[in-house]
């Protein structure tokens, strides 16, 4: 079931929304939300709804006994048991057909039957929050749950149960004790400020541009040149950018209809000035899952420069590899993989560099300054501080557009096409279907691409959310009213999100 379609707004939404808040004791809340979840996601799929059902029941069941076992080989035992199992659906559904038809392709004959298991909605998500419930209960940082509808409740949570944001447990139990009785005014008004932003970003600005630039310019891959292929690497960064952080501003919404405050997933991805800041800002908890269940548990960096290096990269390998069952994710894992141990490389050279040569630059520095009579203030350092971070955000944005037309080709060939024209191996490419636009609409459409750059660089939801409120409340309501009204214009033809697909 799509956020963005006329049977959830109207009918899903009003029903669960009313049967929880109605709901006579907390319990019967909770048992409400449930439900919903179970509906939310069976709807579209029995099936999907048992597949949760089991990873759910076994993190339940397994992290209990991880609680009460005595001896520390036993946690460990029932630890990996309940890892094993979660890891064990995830790659059977997600995984198991894209190793055996690699192997059938290498072998050049079958060697393993394909299944063609339709991939359960969410589990890409709702699998890691497992893993990380049992995780954080055998290291005891949370308690577990006292009964299965307790865990369950904040699991299998509606809003965030598709495609995240990943809200671990240990993040949101903590809330469930200041659940308010009713939903209320504020509350409700902010849930409102969320979802219409999210679902114009998806609609208006997500939708557009697949349309009309980025699904027709990867169909001409061998024929895009350096401005034509630059067009869609562009046009699909703000495309996944918009369409993924408008989902998580939806999902926040509609938590808050449900009295929770759900995890931040973005804080302006495309200025980030270097390969860590913009996993420190991209799909926040994706990135701090992976920090504090794989990167840490592997070594972290607090090992030999080697060593860390490759926990790096084979942290963003496997998460490449999270997002899908195809060889393109595999190397955008490791693109992003090599880009994050060059620049800790070069943060401990620059570091060493700094130690060593600290004392000589300080001493040479205040010889210099006597000798001139000026004195190097932090003005000058501060200009030049400024204009090394706008060359490293040109830079790391550059590289992460780049990185984009590997995630969205369908197949490495596309990826490599693709990037040959955006290096001008071709030419300028205006041969493509794109110039075929009437110029008005090309003219719209290139505009549109402009602002999504311009909102992706300087407007962040959560602190446009905090400006809104300090508007006259008339105006704002006015002003969402309107864009909501002409995003549900655009629900004729609803299309899924680009991450309900992992």
């Amino acid at each position: 079931m799509l956020f963005n379609s006329y049977g959830f707004l109207f009918v899903f939404l009003p029903v669960a929304l009313g049967l929880y808040w109605t709901a006579s004791s907390p319990g019967r809340r909770k048992l409400a939300s449930v439900v919903a979840a179970y509906f939310f996601c069976g709807v579209v799929s029995p099936a999907s709804a048992a597949v949760m059902l089991l990873v759910t029941g076994n993190s339940y069941v397994l992290a209990g006994f991880v609680a009460r076992a005595e001896r520390q080989r036993s946690r460990r035992g029932w630890l990996a048991l309940s890892v094993g199992l979660n890891l064990g659906a995830l790659a059977l559904f997600k995984y198991y057909d894209f190793l055996a038809g690699s192997l059938n392709a290498a072998a050049g004959v079958p060697v393993l039957p394909l299944l063609r298991w339709a991939l359960p909605i969410g589990i890409s998500f709702y699998t890691f929050e497992a893993i990380s419930y049992t995780v954080d209960v055998y290291r005891e940082k949370v308690a577990p749950a006292p009964r299965f509808l307790d865990y369950a409740y904040l699991v299998t949570m509606f809003p965030k149960l598709v495609a995240g944001p990943i809200a671990r447990y240990t993040g949101i139990v903590g809330q469930v004790a200041g659940l308010p009785r009713r939903v209320g005014w504020e509350r409700a008004a902010g849930a409102a400020r969320f979802f219409t932003l999210g679902m114009a970003k998806k609609l208006l600005i997500a939708d557009t541009l697949a349309v009309r630039l980025v699904d027709p310019l990867f169909a001409e891959a061998g024929r895009l040149g350096f401005v034509t292929g630059w067009i869609a690497a562009l046009a699909y960064t703000v495309q996944i950018y918009m369409d993924f952080s408008g989902y998580s501003d939806m999902a926040v919404g509609l938590g808050l209809l449900l009295g929770f405050r759900l995890p931040r997933n973005f804080r302006l991805p495309f200025a980030a000035a270097s390969a860590g800041e913009f996993w420190r800002r991209w799909h926040i908890t994706l990135s701090s899952w992976l920090r504090d269940y794989l990167f840490i548990p592997l070594g972290g960096s607090r090992c030999s420069r080697g060593r860390a290096s490759l926990n790096y990269f084979v942290t963003m390998l496997l998460g490449g590899l999270w997002h899908g069952a195809n060889w393109t994710f595999v190397l955008w894992g490791a693109y992003h993989g090599v880009a994050l141990v060059v620049y800790h490389w070069w943060g401990w050279l620059l570091a060493e560099t700094g130690r060593r040569g600290r004392g000589r630059a300080a001493a040479g520095a205040g010889a210099a300054g006597m000798a001139s009579g000026t004195q190097v203030g932090p003005r000058s350092a501060g200009r030049g501080q400024r204009w090394l971070r706008l060359a490293g955000i040109a830079v790391t944005f550059a590289f992460t557009a780049a990185g984009w037309v590997i995630f969205r080709a369908p197949n490495i060939g596309v990826a490599a096409s693709v990037l040959k024209g955006m290096a001008g191996l071709r030419g300028p490419g205006l041969n493509t279907q794109l110039l075929e636009l009437p110029p008005a609409t090309l003219a719209w459409t290139l505009a549109l691409l402009g602002l999504g750059l311009v909102i992706g660089f300087t407007l962040d939801t959560w602190e446009l959310d905090d400006r809104i409120t300090a508007r006259p409340r008339w105006a704002v309501a006015v002003a969402l009213g309107l864009l909501l009204v002409v995003c549900i214009a655009q629900l004729a033809a609803p299309s899924p999100f680009v991450y309900f697909r992992f």
